[in-house]
């Protein structure tokens, strides 16, 4: 029987400190961007499974059968549907949008990773300004600065560094594919035996330099400094650079920056931020950035958009949490005495009801809670046990 309801795999419950942990982060990072003027966004868990079909999500998906037949999909992505209202909503740009909810992406076999993942998140719609990415970076430096204890490294890269310098060599498709995964993915043997085919002599130094232009704002300009960036890709790296050089001054932050950093998804055109810390199992808490043309897809006019995702799983299990919940007591009172009762429950956010019929067993209970107990008694009135 057991094996019948056990949860299929890639999927877990969490209870106790693992969920009010997450809780905690949340309810932190719902209230922060709503103080700061940012509007609540609630999308349904299923989606229509050609909402997602043109990104190629890179995982399977969960699929419904609505009951009018049609195929739905878990949703495997947080942005696209936020792109999805936008296009089929009259709400007028720019925005600042946050959310929260769960997302489904069916991690790689024997990986261990898990298949669900509550995800937060920012959407700047309408604003095209290098400003919107100075935005998300204050953000992340807002949950190093509160959460983690600063150990958050942000990682800056640009989604059309990589074709912009490539597609300017003029070469065949694949040989261009091949090259630029064996940078995403710091392949540097098949990388240096790619470049063997590149007839390139202007652009060599910088081709053989580039995979190695990795690390801190500063360490990077110094490697650049004996090379010539190919001009197409000298404005690109301009702003790179510039959102770099603003993530450096905060306090206590650190930065790289990635010239041939992977994109998260094809829809990124523009700065790419990625945050991670050592200790966490997941590769990346954070990840977004700039989407210039993703709600074309939906309509004929084009809005500039930034957007950061959160991992709030990953948060939670790499956050230096502080407690900030008072001992709970449980009050324990006889029938006749339940108002009274009910009135020390509604005065102090941190009593509650003993849900028992007798003191010890009241009393077992809260030393199974780490509670306090109050006693309420008609003749003795109220003491502590």
């Amino acid at each position: 029987m057991m094996s019948s309801i056990a949860l299929p795999a890639g999927l877990r419950d969490q209870f106790g400190t693992e969920a009010e942990s997450k809780d905690q982060i949340s309810a932190w990072l719902m209230k922060n961007l709503r103080n700061r003027g940012y509007r609540r966004i609630i999308t349904p868990i299923v989606e229509r499974r050609d909402l997602f079909a043109e990104f190629n999500m890179q995982s399977e998906q969960y699929r419904v059968i609505d009951p009018a037949g049609d195929e739905l999909v878990l949703r495997p992505d947080l942005t696209l549907p936020v792109a999805r209202f936008l296009a089929t909503t009259s709400v007028k740009l720019p925005q600042k949008i946050y959310y929260l909810g769960e997302r489904f992406q069916a991690a790689p076999e024997l990986s261990g990773g898990q298949n669900e993942q509550t995800q937060a998140g920012i959407e700047l719609i309408g604003y095209g300004s290098l400003k919107a990415e100075m935005e998300g970076v204050i953000l992340m430096h807002q949950l190093n600065h509160h959460l983690l204890d600063n150990q958050l490294t942000i990682e800056l890269g640009h989604a059309r560094l990589v074709d912009t310098i490539l597609n300017a060599l003029k070469l065949d498709e694949e040989l261009q594919q091949q090259l630029a995964q064996a940078l995403y993915h710091k392949n540097f043997p098949a990388y240096e035996k790619l470049l063997r085919q590149v007839d390139a002599p202007q652009t060599m130094p910088f081709l053989r330099k580039w995979p190695w232009l990795f690390g801190t704002l500063a360490e990077v300009n110094d490697m650049l400094a004996e090379v010539k960036v190919p001009k197409p890709a000298r404005r690109l790296l301009d702003q790179l650079k510039t959102v770099a050089e603003f993530a450096g001054e905060l306090a206590d932050q650190q930065v790289i920056v990635d010239l041939s950093s992977a994109v998260p998804q094809k829809y990124y055109t523009g700065i790419v931020m990625k945050g991670y810390v050592e200790k966490t199992t997941s590769a990346y808490l954070i990840s977004g950035g700039r989407y210039n043309r993703l709600l074309a897809n939906f309509q004929s006019q084009l809005e500039p958009a930034v957007g950061l995702g959160i991992n709030i799983d990953a948060l939670a299990e790499a956050a230096a949490l502080k407690p900030v919940k008072k001992q709970p007591v449980f009050v324990y009172a006889p029938f006749e005495l339940l108002g009274q009762a009910a009135a020390l429950v509604e005065k102090h956010g941190n009593y509650s009801l003993a849900l028992a019929d007798s003191l010890q067993e009241a009393s077992q209970q809260a030393q199974t809670a780490g509670a306090k107990l109050v006693v309420l008694d008609a003749e003795k009135g109220m003491k502590e046990c």
